[in-house]
């Protein structure tokens, strides 16, 4: 992300410096536009809005005081320094109330505009990350809603009515991956989110032509999503075969399969829950799938609920201690209600761990059915519960454990995590609530590989995997491992692999 910045300031040589001197911070900044009076900057700003205005106080026609009121009359968000000499100091001191930020002093040096640009560029990074994640959670907690209307789980009834209200000819489809791992691609556990990421960017793609901004894709678990298309807003080109388009897309470019189901327009909640209830009895799925159909829905978003509040409890000790509790219980009782109670409790756990911790390895892996229905008795449930448990609860100390890390192995897991989107040190840096520059040298220290090197690797590294694995282009396997120039990545690649990503891919069909 590159922030835009505007120069107000009479004097030529001293506005050619600071022009040069944001040239240093090219990465971070680029320069909108620059005046030499406050009426002329007002005028070229109206056409653009910059976030960052760095203006002399002292000017023809509008001075930077009137520049900042006007701004602030406007309602624009722009961030405003003030460059001012010693006698006008007091002066300056009034344009607090126009929210100006700071000030610098002529005469200056060159590191105290240095200084003020990465500043403020670390207050728009964290505030570009505030909007997201406001924006994220927003849009996570909408589809919580609907995936809960769906599955027939207690949601807020006006909420879903009002967001199937937005769409005119709203319309459900399920998609489902029946497997991450085909016989003809070598893909692990720790391939999945990868993969999962690719396949909502390649769906995406293709939905948004098709649909326009018409339709809500989100997850039902790690291998199922639940598809709302607007039929209303289907574009003229749109092929009356659109899903097959997007199976075909998805074994072309992933070599997964997918399975596609429509269910008609909905309208209602009831008409949700209904359409998921036929896809649930729609031939033959997974175990895990058919089976948990079967498990009572309310007594599973309660058993979730418990979960949760033994997670969120201050007492580290007390999920292990209440699991444990639950598999003695299990134990004691008959062996059909022993089996039905297991699998509660291990399909609440999976949900769990699917929504909440996508990033732990379990939460790919399938609940072995097959092996709780050949017990024979309520200790043998318990005892194939307890592995189930143990899995969780390791991940789970894991995870706490990761919490404790320094800044830089907070960092490193940051960057896994984000790689795919906008990711760099000032993102990351921002993260972990440093300097960028302290955090820099500090990273550096650490790893040996300056932050930048290291996301690039990694960036390279996953997309090695896509390109031995999948069918996807050259441009798509750039946006998916967070690049935005495919002619960059080509050149990053190149630069780190030794060969274009072109010709990597030609060694791994050869091998």
């Amino acid at each position: 992300m590159k922030g835009k910045l505007f120069i107000a300031e009479d004097q030529p040589n001293f506005r050619k410096g600071l022009l040069k001197l944001v040239g240093k911070r090219a990465t971070d900044w680029e320069v909108s536009g620059e005046a030499a009076n406050g009426r002329d900057a007002l005028i070229m700003m109206e056409k653009c809005v910059p976030d960052f205005l760095l203006t002399d106080i002292r000017m023809p026609h509008i001075d930077g005081l009137q520049l900042a009121e006007e701004i602030r009359k406007r309602g624009w968000l722009t961030k405003i320094v003030i460059v001012t000499g010693f006698k006008d100091f007091e002066y300056a001191q009034s344009a607090v109330k126009f929210g100006v930020l700071d000030f610098i002093t002529k005469p200056c040096v060159e590191s105290d505009i240095l200084s003020v640009l990465d500043r403020i560029y670390a207050q728009l990074i964290e505030e570009s990350q505030s909007q997201l994640l406001v924006d994220g959670w927003k849009r996570q907690h909408e589809d919580s809603e609907l995936r809960a209307a769906i599955m027939g789980m207690p949601c807020s009834g006006e909420e879903v009515e009002a967001l199937l209200k937005q769409m005119k000819q709203c319309e459900l489809h399920f998609l489902r991956i029946p497997t991450y791992f085909p016989l003809e691609k070598q893909y692990s556990a720790q391939d999945v989110p990868l993969l999962q990421f690719a396949f909502t960017n390649i769906a995406g793609e293709h939905l948004t032509k098709w649909f326009s901004g018409g339709f809500r894709l989100f997850p039902l678990n790690a291998s199922e999503w639940a598809l709302l298309v607007d039929r209303s807003a289907s574009r003229m080109e749109t092929s009356p075969s659109w899903l097959q388009i997007l199976s075909d897309s998805i074994l072309h470019y992933l070599r997964l399969p997918l399975e596609c189901s429509g269910q008609g327009l909905c309208a209602t909640m009831e008409e949700l829950h209904a359409g998921y209830r036929r896809y649930c009895q729609e031939g033959e799925r997974d175990h895990g799938s058919t089976n948990e159909s079967l498990l009572n829905q309310t007594a599973l978003y309660e058993k979730e609920k418990e979960i949760v509040t033994w997670l969120m409890s201050e007492d580290n000790s007390r999920l292990a201690r209440e699991l444990q509790e639950q598999a003695i219980r299990i134990s004691q009782l008959p062996p059909q209600t022993a089996k039905i109670e297991a699998l509660l409790l291990a399909a609440a756990i999976q949900r769990l761990v699917q929504v909440q911790f996508p990033e732990w390895q379990m939460a790919v892996l399938p609940i072995e059915w097959d092996s709780v229905y050949k017990c024979a008795t309520p200790e043998d449930v318990a005892a194939w519960l307890q592995r189930y448990l143990n899995e969780f609860l390791q991940s789970h100390n894991n995870w706490l454990a990761s919490k404790n890390d320094n800044p830089v192995k907070q960092a490193i897991r940051f960057i896994e995590e984000s790689y795919m989107g906008v990711c760099g040190l000032a993102e990351v840096a921002a993260h972990v609530h440093l300097n960028p520059s302290y955090f820099s040298n500090l990273f550096k220290k650490e790893t040996g590989e300056s932050v930048t090197g290291y996301i690039q690797n990694l960036r390279v590294q996953k997309a090695k995997l896509l390109l031995k694995s999948t069918d996807m282009k050259i441009f798509e396997i750039s946006e998916a491992t967070g690049f935005n120039d495919s002619n960059y990545f080509t050149h990053l690649f190149n630069k780190i692999a030794g060969v274009s990503p072109k010709e990597y891919r030609k060694q791994m069909a050869g091998q």
